[in-house]
């Protein structure tokens, strides 16, 4: 099947590629908008939910199964929110997600008000609230290419990883400030406002006409995604790759503020370090995108993986400037890993099969990081290096796999 995509509208179409003519297409803005607060507001609850847990429950273990129930349910989920997706339009079921994670989260802030907030009934919450989550994931992810011209999705791609690097400034930074400043509490409560901010901005967004591959059964067109994207070579081996190396990252994620915890740091420089990746990540982004990526995208992926990695060793050092140069470095390596990623993915995917193809995906994809976090809590337990080799190894075999297995060419029909 051949691929079909959205045509450029004709003042534009033969324009250069440039930032400020992608910044004129109808609907982008409002898109970024939406993505930048619901990113923001997701960071937030990651940092926030590890934080409160830390601070109220005292423990790394339900710190790090907080996080796996916050992310997991919604992948596992993935292959029929992204029929929906398909079926009944993005940008409602869009709206729908961020209204379920901003009940959900100002469910757990009144309860904690209330000391009526055992660890089962916080974790139950979580879960509830990841079970729409690749929905807005999926959807926003999907919107970008159906919205965009094709000659600006590198452009695109850059602007949407920009956007996820502002978020991880914004929200781990708000999410620390306000966990020093006002309590875990305070921070949760100001998630939920940027779920509320993120659906309101879709409002400028209209839904793009698609081409229909569905067949009017729900769970059938499910299996015909999980088979499209299992038959698709690129995106079959993008998942075992990417899911390598988010394994090392979820480990990562619960294991940074335990190490500044002992190094004498607080909530608040937790917040900063996470913010400070996302400082660095935006031009590495922005520059990434000016770069003609096509037919290089797994060699770029594969090398700043290794970069990624060596500098995950850097947190054996027991010292807070050492932590800083390994998130700076992460933060460089993780801009051009995502515009790689990202727009090979697309390249590679037919547009009737967005909905579908990118919630598998990007949840395959991501599906090591809750797995990372599951198990962070007992391997740091046992052994703080062992844990910094693990995620360390783990990034040196996902630039392998990207190299070795994911098609230097389209091998798939589409």
């Amino acid at each position: 099947m051949a691929g079909t995509f959205p045509a450029a509208p004709p003042d534009v179409a033969r324009a250069p590629a440039t930032y400020g003519r992608l910044l004129r297409v109808p609907g982008f803005r409002p898109l970024i908008a939406s993505a930048l607060f619901a990113r923001t507001a997701t960071q937030m609850w990651t940092v926030g939910t590890i934080l409160f847990a830390l601070q109220r429950y005292h423990s790394p273990s339900i710190a790090g199964v907080g996080v796996f129930l916050l992310i997991f349910p919604g992948l596992v989920l993935s292959p029929v929110n992204g029929a929906l997706l398909d079926r009944y339009g993005r940008r409602r079921l869009m709206r729908v997600d961020f209204t379920v994670a901003a009940a959900c989260v100002t469910a757990i802030v009144a309860l904690a008000v209330a000391n009526l907030l055992p660890v089962w009934l916080l974790l139950l919450l979580l879960s509830l609230g990841s079970l729409t989550s690749t929905l807005s994931m999926a959807g926003a992810r999907s919107l970008f290419p159906l919205t965009v011209p094709r000659d600006l999705w590198d452009r695109a791609n850059a602007a949407d990883s920009l956007c996820y690097g502002v978020a991880q400034i914004a929200g781990p930074a708000l999410a620390g400030w306000l966990t020093a400043a006002y309590g875990s509490k305070t921070a949760l409560a100001v998630t939920a406002l940027g779920f509320v901010l993120a659906a309101v901005a879709l409002r400028g967004v209209s839904e793009p006409v698609v081409e229909n591959v569905m067949t009017g059964r729900l769970f059938q067109d499910v299996a015909r995604g999980v088979r499209y994207v299992m038959l698709n070579a690129t995106l079959r081996w993008l998942a075992v790759a990417l899911s390598a190396g988010n394994v090392g990252w979820g480990i990562v994620i619960v294991l940074l503020p335990v190490l500044v915890f002992r190094l004498g740091g607080n909530a608040a420089v937790v917040g900063g370090l996470l913010a400070l990746e996302g400082v660095v990540g935006v031009p590495a982004a922005l520059l990434a995108g000016r770069v003609k990526t096509e037919g290089r995208e797994r060699q770029i992926m594969a090398a700043f993986s290794v970069l990624a990695g060596v500098a995950t060793l850097l947190f054996l050092v027991p010292a807070l400037a050492a932590v800083a140069l390994a998130v700076v470095v992460i933060g460089i390596a993780e801009g051009p890993v995502n515009v790689s990623v990202y727009s090979l993915r697309q390249r590679r995917t037919h547009a009737a099969w967005f909905g579908r193809a990118f919630a598998i995906s990007i949840s395959l994809n991501f599906a090591g990081m809750p797995l990372g976090s599951a198990v962070a809590g007992p391997v740091i337990t046992a052994s703080i290096t062992l844990a910094i080799a693990l995620a360390a190894a783990l990034a040196a075999m996902s630039a392998l796999l990207m190299l070795t297995k994911v098609p230097a060419a389209d091998t798939s029909a589409n």
